[in-house]
């Protein structure tokens, strides 16, 4: 049997695709972003440890569109006035944990984005469709409904 598009997502096709292990990090998996010319949509309940957000988004401090829960309002103020460039909006029912790296890699992943001490597990895929539909169909509906932090 093969997936469909319906009311409740959407099929892709994917020829390269990484089950991340418990060792790996938000860190590891976004190492390169310096290298990355576009931008880079964030989906996160939480935004645990600033701090190593910070070292993360240091890197590359432009381009980066963050959603976050209402419950992380006061992280989600402390990140957007260490890095002004970037875009946060906060919307009640997001606990979506998804990354999307500009031009096809997208992160699905157990974890918020920051640092935890549980044992989690991601999954990464590199597939322009899946980029682009996740875009379109999650992260730009959600951050239409949500309010900006400024």
């Amino acid at each position: 049997m093969t997936f469909s598009d319906d009311g409740g997502g959407f099929a892709f096709s994917c020829d390269d695709a990484k089950m991340s292990r418990c060792a790996s990090t938000w860190n590891t998996r976004l190492s390169q972003i310096a290298r990355v010319a576009g931008p880079i949509f964030i989906m996160t309940k939480l935004l645990p440890d600033i701090e190593y957000i910070s070292e993360i988004i240091g890197k590359r401090p432009r381009d980066i569109f963050i959603i976050a829960n209402s419950a992380a309002r006061l992280d989600a103020e402390r990140l957007k006035i260490k890095f002004p460039s970037i875009r946060i909006v906060l919307h009640s029912k997001n606990n979506a944990k998804v990354v999307l790296v500009s031009p096809d890699t997208v992160w699905i992943s157990s974890s918020d984005f920051g640092k935890t001490n549980q044992i989690e597990s991601a999954v990464g895929f590199h597939s322009s469709s899946l980029y682009e539909k996740t875009q379109e169909l999650l992260f730009k509906k959600v951050w239409s409904e949500s309010q900006e932090v400024v």
